[in-house]
């Protein structure tokens, strides 16, 4: 099975599962291929792990009867001109935790190509990680924005009206070291 992980540009996570139904010999109608992608990717966020379909605001099915050509699988041309009969799969969902990896339970008997985009980054080579039954893709961040508590402290607020008091005590905590410095060099040095 081919799943392809997408990160959207608004953080949003699209999960798209293909499983060839001539070849597949588990799945060969949409009621398997539901069947058996249930638990099949388990969100882990260092703490917890779900099942990344119980997450899923949206799930779609279809049937699609090309290989997808951006696949990092080096598919040749006869292969990628060739008819199949492809079962997919769409979960999308809002993930909660920003950053996660997917799993494949111990015991599943899928041997699963999972393929990583990250529509937010321009240029970037494919991400693909084949994952048997127990292993792990590597980390995955969902929402890359900087939150004001993960800022050091001083750069934290720098929205608003918070910019202004930021400008007011470094400022002030300047003007006072800049005194400092010219009440020693008059008074204290020789």
């Amino acid at each position: 099975m081919l799943a392809k992980c997408t990160i959207g540009a608004d953080n949003n996570v699209t999960v798209r599962i293909t499983a060839d139904a001539e070849a597949n010999p588990r799945i060969k109608t949409q009621e398997d291929l539901v069947r058996e992608t249930k638990g099949l990717l388990l969100l882990h966020d260092g703490q917890t792990t779900t099942d990344f379909l119980r997450q899923a605001s949206r799930v779609d099915l279809g049937v699609d009867d090309r290989l997808d050509p951006a696949a990092p699988l080096g598919h040749t041309p006869e292969e990628l001109a060739k008819s199949y009969t492809l079962l997919r799969l769409t979960a999308r969902a809002s993930v909660t935790p920003r950053k996660f990896t997917l799993r494949l339970p111990e015991n599943s008997p899928h041997t699963v190509i999972l393929w990583l985009v990250d529509e937010r980054l321009e240029q970037q080579e494919p991400r693909w990680v084949m994952l048997i039954g127990g292993d792990e893709s590597p980390l995955i961040e969902a929402d890359r924005s900087i939150k004001d508590e993960d800022r050091p402290w001083w750069q934290r607020g720098r929205r608003g009206r918070w910019s202004l008091l930021n400008v007011l005590i470094y400022g002030t905590f300047a003007l006072l070291a800049t005194w400092l410095v010219r009440w020693i060099v008059r008074n204290v040095m020789p």
